[in-house]
């Protein structure tokens, strides 16, 4: 009954719903013909008060950069924002001889070459776990950056909609977005390396097999979900809220609003552009109504759709950016961008 309660509580509505957050991650190397991996101490060192309240810099398991501005109630403030604290970032990291790389895994180095860099306990178990199931535990941990996304969720059916919107709109978006064509340093055939990464982490944890979805009883078959992951084998654990953040899906309920998890880290140019897509599709009425008219038939099918993600191509990627692009006139701007985007992905099959 704990779980099924905090269950209920991460998919509790906004009480003023509207507002649009990201949380950006960067790859921190030497800046020179041989990039190094970087200890986040020489990073974090460096950063100003002014810019730590602003940015709230954390640090990945291998040492990737977050930063999480505060939400905003439009895309443009947001994006702001996001634009101006990545400037920031980048020239703290240049003075101190370092490069941020916006790409969905790390472009120079594998996991030997990157050290458990924040060795918590709960890292540390969930490194053991993962490695029962392969070496993309590892890999995720250490080598990957996302660009997450956070929506305000609604309540009843809008809410619904947009849970189903966010998850079912993953492999179209992660295929459009995609930016991660290198794994363990070296070409990786692929434009989603990222992706088909995460889909070798242990399912029961990530549902990139969309086993945690359902359409007519979304939080009870998040419960299921979560009730079949086991917990991590440290004391926090207990508390069935910290559970739950041990589960790693495409797209997360937080209480009160969605953490979208699928997008590989975007150059900043780019960022905006994919904050923008999600803002729309899950803000606007019609805009959810037909994503979910293009994307709901394959709800059965997510395992194929999230392969065809990896690859970089997925049939409804160019009519769901369509879309999103009709639902939002911000997005004018960048009707180029979107459809370099739909055209990379149709090229890719």
């Amino acid at each position: 009954m704990e779980l099924k309660a905090a269950v209920q509580a991460m998919f509790a509505p906004a009480r003023h719903p509207g507002r649009v957050g990201a949380e950006i991650e960067l790859i921190p190397v030497t800046d020179g013909a041989r990039p190094r991996p970087v200890d986040p101490a020489v990073l974090a060192a460096a950063f100003d008060p002014s810019f730590v309240r602003e940015a709230v810099p954390t640090f990945e398991p291998g040492g990737q950069l977050e930063l999480s501005p505060a939400p905003r109630p439009t895309v443009g403030a947001l994006v702001h924002d996001v634009r101006r604290l990545v400037a920031r970032a980048e020239a703290i990291a240049a003075r101190n001889g370092i490069r941020l790389v916006a790409a969905g895994t790390n472009p120079y180095h594998c996991c030997h070459e990157v050290p458990l860099r924040v060795a918590s306990p709960r890292y540390l178990a969930m490194q053991r776990l993962f490695d029962a199931t392969g070496p993309d535990g590892r890999r995720m941990m250490r080598l990957t950056a996302s660009l997450q996304v956070t929506v305000d969720l609604r309540a009843g059916q809008a809410g619904r909609e947009q849970w189903l919107v966010a998850n079912l709109a993953g492999p179209p978006l992660a295929a459009a977005f995609a930016n991660s064509p290198t794994l363990d340093g070296r070409p990786a055939g692929i434009r989603g390396a990222r992706t088909r990464i995460w889909q070798g982490v242990d399912l029961t944890r990530t549902g990139y097999d969309g086993r945690h979805l359902d359409p007519v009883d979304p939080v009870g078959a998040y419960g299921a979900f979560a009730s079949a992951a086991a917990r991590l084998p440290i004391r926090e654990t207990a508390d069935p809220a910290c559970h739950l953040s041990t589960l790693f899906p495409p797209v997360r309920p937080r209480g009160g609003y969605l953490e979208v998890r699928y997008l590989d880290a975007q150059p900043i140019e780019r960022a905006g552009v994919a904050i923008a897509t999600i803002a729309a599709l899950l803000h606007d009425p019609r805009a959810r109504r037909d994503a979910l008219d293009l994307l709901l038939p394959r709800i059965g099918d997510q395992a194929r759709a999230w392969d065809e993600a990896a690859a970089g191509h997925s049939p409804e990627s160019a009519d769901l950016l369509s879309i999103a692009h009709a639902a939002e006139p911000a997005l004018g701007g960048a009707a180029a961008t979107l459809t370099e985007a739909a055209s990379l992905t149709g090229a890719a099959s």
